[in-house]
């Protein structure tokens, strides 16, 4: 999956005279904490909650709300914005997306073209695109964790009995790391919310089963 396929096209934007006071009013009213920063389609840097917080007086100060927001309105988004912007393209895939999102400590990426704004992508959008892919928002539905092996087949003898038992695999999601048996953590949400079977034929035939979670719609 790309980033172009998830990114939210219908973008809120400001431009470098933007005054402080109105990107904070836009800020609240549509529930947001950043806005890319924009001249012409050219993205040229982002605007946040916090940026704006950096740049009010200190809470000590004796200043009235009608001069807070007069100082506010004085104050420009170019002086206020972070220019130097992380950014993404439709093409880069949402696992690349979101590594770059953590390791820069970002809560978005713009989606840019040859510097043009086309997108952007937060954290809320790759958190809905994990909970798709673990199966989360699918009909009722448990979740079991077990040790797995890396021997070819092992999946296909899982699924085997889970399908014996009549029922489907909604997903399953394994971790790079193995432990020191050469195990690693793997988990599998089945279409039932009650696991308590599965897990008994599943240790029954030789399975660790690390720990069962029930979820219920």
């Amino acid at each position: 999956m790309f980033v172009g396929k998830r990114m939210t096209r219908d973008l809120i934007t400001v431009t470098r005279d933007t005054s402080i006071l109105k990107v904070k009013n836009i800020l609240k009213e549509h529930s947001i904490d950043q806005i890319p920063v924009v001249e012409g389609k050219k993205l040229v840097g982002i605007i946040t909650d916090r940026d704006i917080r950096v740049n009010l007086p200190s809470p000590a100060s004796t200043l009235s709300v009608h001069e807070l927001n007069y100082l506010l309105s004085e104050i420009k988004t170019e002086s206020a914005m972070t220019k130097k912007v992380f950014t993404t393209t439709p093409g880069t895939t949402i696992e690349e997306a979101a590594r770059l999102i953590n390791e820069k400590h970002v809560n978005s990426l713009p989606v840019v073209v040859d510097d043009e704004l086309v997108g952007l992508i937060t954290t809320c959008d790759l958190l809905n695109i994990l909970l798709e892919f673990i199966g989360v928002h699918s009909a009722p539905s448990g979740r079991v964790e077990l040790k797995l092996s890396s021997n070819i087949g092992e999946i296909a003898k899982i699924a085997s009995i889970i399908n014996g038992m009549g029922l489907k695999i909604v997903s399953m999601v394994s971790t790079i790391d193995k432990d020191n048996n050469g195990f690693r953590p793997t988990l599998v949400r089945v279409d039932t919310d009650d696991t308590s079977d599965l897990c008994r034929v599943l240790k029954a035939a030789g399975y660790t089963v690390i720990d069962e979670y029930r979820v219920e719609k």
